[in-house]
């Protein structure tokens, strides 16, 4: 028995159920030819607008194929950025573009464990001849579109900016330059100084300790012998001629002294800012200098009716230093606080901070202006130089100090409050046996 399917023509579907595909081969109730096509027309107008604002910003941007390294599409400023259109680029590999010592490496940049890669560089057409290299900050993005690698380039010209840095490092060289033949003259002009005020230091020298000998010798003689015998026959008018010479004498010998000083205290800055100061370095009890400087400086303390204090803590570690130039320092620190503290106390302490040990010499004199902490560690500089009351001193005693601490590895400053005293600090590194 035959049986036979009978076949029914198929139903027309129902105008909801027309498919997309239908629409777009133009079937169905609403083809392509009626409503589709405006549509399809506005997206195409917006694409080609959306490229054409793409080929006017100032970055050029690549399409490449990740795998191959071909160049799938260009847009943007390419033409600006090489020299040559999108139809001369597409279908080259993207290396070709690249300088060869970034070529050889460029399959690694489609090829990086991260999506993004950053770097600047140069883009040359290799097509264009006499074309000189154009430096591009690179921004490489990798996607995946339609199972397919591809890696989305944006390159921007940034020949501004390195004309902008050579200038800039053409101005630091010259600069530099400038500096450097600066520093130069200053050093050889403060060598001449150094030079100078050696050479003056030494030929007065010699005449002045000549003069204050026989300014001592005659004053002992006046003394000794002369006045006690004219004494006896003098009237008071000799009487006064007397003191009067006897007096210019002390002037005189004081005086001397004093120049004395101030020549020893240049010669002695000369050679440390030439380098020619031998240190007899040897590990040492910071309180061995602290209490000989105390014994040799007591008529300072006593003269002056001032009381002296040491606050030395105990087991303070050794230092590093020389014996009598550390004595120098606390010298020169005694000495300028009796010079500017007519009552009260001069405290010397000494202790442990961190891997230093911290001397300080505080009084309870006049105190320093702000403005002059620093300043008077330079040379002939003096906190009290413009105190009529105050002795006058050489103004390198605490330029000296700095030159000795600075050799020892350590650092000293100064704080004070006008009125209220003054408190001159110095470290020293603690000895570490090797």
């Amino acid at each position: 028995m035959n049986s036979s399917r009978s076949s029914k023509p198929a139903a027309d579907p129902e105008p909801g159920q027309t498919t997309e595909r239908e629409k777009l081969i133009g079937l169905g109730k609403r083809s392509i030819s009626k409503s589709y096509y405006p549509e399809l027309k506005s997206r195409l107008d917006e694409l080609e607008h959306f490229r054409a604002l793409l080929d006017r910003v100032n970055d050029a941007i690549f399409v490449v194929d990740a795998d191959s390294g071909v160049i799938l599409d260009i847009s943007g400023a390419s033409a600006a950025l090489l020299g040559c259109g999108p139809e001369q680029l597409q279908g080259m590999s993207f290396k070709e573009i690249l300088p060869p010592h970034i070529r050889r490496h460029a399959n690694n940049l489609f090829h990086n464990e991260t999506k993004t890669v950053r770097l600047e560089t140069e883009f040359s057409c290799p097509t264009c001849v006499g074309q000189p290299p154009v430096p591009v900050d690179l921004t490489l993005s990798l996607v995946s579109f339609q199972d397919k690698r591809q890696a989305i380039i944006v390159a921007r010209d940034i020949s501004e900016r390195k004309r902008t840095e050579r200038a800039l490092k053409r101005s630091h060289d010259q600069l530099e330059i400038r500096v450097r033949e600066r520093t130069k003259e200053l050093d050889r002009a403060n060598q001449a100084k150094s030079e100078f005020l050696s050479t003056v230091s030494h030929e007065l020298r010699t005449p002045l300790t000549a003069v204050l000998g026989f300014a001592k010798v005659t004053r002992k003689k006046l003394m000794n012998s002369l006045f006690p015998a004219l004494d006896r026959i003098a009237d008071d008018n000799l009487r006064k001629e007397m003191e009067v010479v006897r007096k210019n004498l002390e002037i005189i010998a004081g005086e001397g002294q004093r120049l004395t000083s101030l020549i020893n205290d240049v010669l002695d800055l000369a050679k440390m800012e030439a380098n020619r100061v031998e240190y007899a370095m040897t590990p040492l009890h910071p309180e061995e200098f602290i209490t000989k400087t105390v014994e040799v400086t007591s008529s300072l303390f006593d003269d002056n009716n001032l009381t002296l204090e040491l606050n030395i803590e105990s087991h303070l570690p050794m230092v590093q230093g020389d014996m009598d130039r550390l004595m120098q320092v606390m010298v020169n620190l005694f000495s300028n606080a009796v010079k500017f503290t007519s009552k009260g106390t001069i405290t010397c302490s000494a202790r442990t901070v961190d891997d230093t040990v911290r001397i300080s010499v505080a009084d309870t004199g006049i105190g320093i202006q702000p403005e002059l902490l620093e300043s008077i560690f330079e040379e002939f500089t003096q906190a009290g130089e413009h105190l009529s009351n105050r002795p006058a001193g050489t103004g390198l005693g605490l330029t000296i100090c700095k030159h000795i601490v600075h050799e020892h590895g350590g650092n000293i400053w100064a704080e004070s409050k006008p009125g209220h005293g003054s408190k001159f600090i110095f470290t020293l590194p603690a000895y570490k046996k090797a």
